[in-house]
């Protein structure tokens, strides 16, 4: 007997190794993705321009990457004493304007050359709701706590994300020709939209997605929110605020990535080491800092040692 409904997820034609270059961008539930990969020493860049719910956002900050186009003073946006980037997160946002203009151009650097090498692009699309600024007209990443009167909010149609991504597609491998990108959609549910905004913002983020990757070859799609609401529909699946995934289910997401993309190699190793990051991450309570220090250095020297062997 069934008790659940299974998203089947079958293995794609692209494999993860460990050998790879990743960048995670998106939504909150990238960040856990991006977590997950760094937890197991991967070599990953995670939101380098913090948490981004919106598509549009993030192909202009990706366009922005590529160009390698620096940041100037004049770009911010002042509130509350604090100065803001609207392709940022508000952890960026600072009282002073070059200090803030430094911390973004460095970022800028980092992740275009990142970028240049990598091997994946994995892009957790939050909502296809959002707010654009009424100065320019520009979908914003974060509103900053900017009074909302100064945006207007709306629901951008699959077509439109489906032209606009295309061409940052075509970009992305003219840069970087061998690159590989995995799309996804949140599978936090977003309520401030409503039941039905919300269903209407991720049927057209799904929609996007899976007309892109019927176009590229090397675009593939990863079930994230199907499973969430169609395998794991049972309340005990979601945070206390019944609304994003608990860890269990966010663990239970990550075991049907890995059958999709990680290659057998990569999969051994994560076997192999989850003993070891165990130990790491739970300190014995009778233990002195100085010993702690040493078994763990020890413990992350063993996961050193296998990586690199299991890499060769």
């Amino acid at each position: 007997m069934k008790l659940t409904t299974e998203v089947e997820v079958g293995s794609s034609s692209f494999q993860l190794g460990l050998n790879d270059s990743i960048v995670v961008m998106g939504s909150c539930f990238a960040q856990e993705v991006g977590a997950w990969f760094e937890s197991k020493r991967f070599n990953v860049c995670v939101n380098p321009n913090g948490i981004l719910f919106h598509p549009s956002v993030m192909s202009r900050c990706l366009i922005r990457a590529m160009q390698s186009k620096t940041y100037t003073g004049n770009e911010w946006v002042e509130h509350d004493g604090l100065f803001h980037s609207f392709d940022h997160h508000g952890k960026w946002s600072n009282s002073s304007v070059d200090a803030l203009t430094q911390s973004v151009n460095e970022q800028l650097s980092t992740f275009h050359d990142f970028l240049k090498g990598a091997s994946t692009l994995i892009l957790t699309w939050g909502s296809a709701w959002g707010y654009q600024w009424m100065d320019n007209g520009e979908w914003v990443a974060n509103c900053h706590k900017i009074p909302q009167a100064l945006f207007t909010k709306s629901l951008q149609e699959a077509s439109v994300m489906e032209s606009e991504w295309s061409r940052v597609i075509g970009q992305l491998r003219e840069m970087n020709p061998a690159l590989q990108i995995i799309l996804t959609v949140s599978p936090v549910r977003y309520w401030r939209d409503g039941a039905h905004g919300n269903q209407l913002s991720k049927a057209n983020l799904m929609i996007a997605a899976n007309a892109l990757a019927n176009k590229f070859d090397f675009v593939h799609y990863f079930p994230a929110y199907e499973i969430m609401v169609d395998e794991l529909r049972d309340y005990r699946f979601y945070a206390a605020d019944m609304l994003h995934p608990s860890e269990v289910a966010v663990e239970y997401i990550l075991e049907k990535f890995k059958i999709a993309f990680m290659d057998s190699a990569a999969r051994n190793y994560i076997k192999q080491i989850e003993p070891l990051l165990k130990f790491i991450n739970h300190r014995p309570l009778h233990v002195s800092s100085g010993e702690w220090d040493e078994l763990r250095a020890k413990k992350e020297a063993e996961i050193a040692e296998l990586l690199k062997k299991m890499k060769a």
